[in-house]
């Protein structure tokens, strides 16, 4: 009984809870509760804060959003926090229960990409960047197509997400993947069961397989089991379950945005095939990474070199090969 707690709670950062209500769209850096929240939470909340930028009086000529994942904070994207200009704004996005962020409100994508919106109205003549990892890669593609005719931006998804019914895609697989994780690890404790998993979201579900990837996997594991952030006390629900009804708007499909997938070819979280139909969709580059699993920053670590250097021009998508197949393309970096 004890293990199928465990995993029936981890299932929920996968699959959601129920079906969420409708997106808001505030006009300003903060997001207003829900009627559905307002009992619990009276003031808005922030959802933007600002890492590095001019002083309030000089001008912003290009601002980067940063969007993470569930369960991480914008701390993966390493120096790219980092301004390159004076005139360099860095936004990041805060995850409900991440970084002092309440639980309520809980995530919502639609509402999130408004918000970016409605922030980047206010420097008209700034260049918008964003660089998104997995489920931030919805807020991103809907962001930019909320930006406004004239306005592209040049976008950076890390294994991104897909569209539905991607998330419920995931959940099925997470599902046999967790439950082998609770069996490998002994009916101990949630931190066990999650740092088992880890190895399969770092390298992908064949990591037993080749003994080479087995050792980097549970060194890495090893390494970072106290440091991984646990889908406990409501915190993954409230980060993932609007993901699952997400479908690309049209909005977004037309939003004439740069964009560049960079993906694992084995990521069991979001699948190489369903990243490939959603880039094909939005006209974007697609670089595959061959035997990158879902968390490309941390076994792949140069890969936030090639993400800054696509984003300051230095390097196209065209230069990377592209395919269906891990061995058919180049890896933009190790």
């Amino acid at each position: 009984m004890r293990l199928q707690g465990l995993v029936a709670g981890l299932l929920i950062v996968l699959a959601g809870c129920g079906r969420a209500p409708p997106s808001l769209s505030p006009p300003s850096l903060l997001s207003p509760p829900g009627p559905e929240e307002r009992v619990v939470s009276a003031k808005p909340v922030q959802l933007l804060w600002a890492l590095a930028g001019p002083p309030a009086a000089k001008p912003v000529r290009r601002i980067t959003y940063l969007l993470p994942g569930a369960l991480s904070t914008s701390a993966i994207f390493g120096p790219l926090r980092q301004p390159v200009s004076p005139d360099h704004l860095v936004m990041e996005y805060r995850f409900p229960g991440m970084q002092g962020q309440p639980l309520v409100p809980a995530m919502r994508i639609h509402q999130v990409a408004a918000t970016i919106a409605a922030h980047a109205a206010r420097y008209p003549d700034a260049r918008i960047d964003m660089l998104a990892f997995s489920t931030g890669g919805a807020i991103a593609l809907e962001a930019a197509g909320r930006l406004g005719p004239g306005r592209p931006a040049r976008l950076v998804i890390l294994s991104g997400a897909t569209p539905f019914p991607g998330a419920y895609d995931s959940a099925l697989r997470g599902s046999v993947a967790l439950l082998r994780a609770a069996i490998s690890s002994g009916p101990t404790s949630m931190r066990a069961v999650w740092t088992e998993y880890y190895k399969t979201l770092l390298y992908g579900y064949g990591w037993r397989n080749n003994p080479e990837i087995r050792r980097k996997a549970e060194q890495r594991a090893e390494a970072d089991r106290n440091q991984l952030t646990l889908p406990v006390r409501g915190r993954g629900r409230a980060q993932t379950r609007d993901l699952l009804g997400w479908r690309l708007s049209e909005a977004a499909l037309a939003s004439g945005a740069d964009i560049l997938f960079l993906h694992g070819g084995v990521d069991p979280v979001f699948p190489l095939a369903r990243a490939r139909r959603l880039a094909d969709r939005l006209g974007a580059g697609l670089c595959l990474v061959p035997g990158g699993g879902h968390l490309l920053m941390t076994t792949h670590p140069g890969i936030l070199r090639r993400a800054g250097d696509y984003l300051e021009g230095r390097w196209q998508a065209g230069e990377c090969a592209t395919g269906p197949l891990p061995g058919r393309a180049g890896a933009p970096g190790n």
